[in-house]
């Protein structure tokens, strides 16, 4: 009786240790790790650009993480034109939101911004991208990330 355990465990843990190795080779080469989104606060997704939270009178955020090699977080949230104008001034001096080069969804302007030097929270750039709505509100997405 006790040679059939014995057996058992010495066909069992190879065959187990076969079948672990196949799922990992599997599951590495199947699934693209950039893909992976997972909800984030928006106090993260905003340190991660320096600023300390979301933009005064910024409402609806919804806010997104995905790392692997590199990291993004993402901000998308509704603010009045006016609130983004001063917010955009006081954090990103001499940013010009332009109808060019923006791509995606339906918008309205967008822009890019180098962050030299780095923020200390980790990001090197941040993207913009703004659809304006009715009475003079904004939807924003704020994509930050480090490469």
């Amino acid at each position: 009786m006790r040679r059939r355990w014995v057996l058992a465990a010495v066909v069992a843990f190879p065959a187990a240790f076969v079948g672990w190795i196949a799922w990992t080779v599997f599951t590495a080469v199947t699934a693209d790790p950039m893909t992976q989104v997972e909800a984030a606060s928006c106090e993260d997704a905003m340190r991660y650009a320096d600023q300390d939270g979301l933009p005064k009178g910024a409402q609806h955020a919804k806010c997104t993480v995905r790392a692997w090699l590199d990291t993004e977080y993402r901000a998308r949230f509704t603010i009045t034109r006016t609130d983004l104008d001063a917010w955009l001034k006081e954090a990103y001096p001499g940013t010009r939101l332009t109808s060019e080069y923006c791509s995606g969804t339906p918008v309205d302007v967008c822009a890019h911004i180098d962050l030299h030097p780095e923020a200390e929270g980790g990001a090197m750039a941040v993207d913009l991208t703004v659809q304006y709505g009715e009475d003079s509100t904004a939807v924003v997405d704020f994509s930050a990330y480090d490469v």
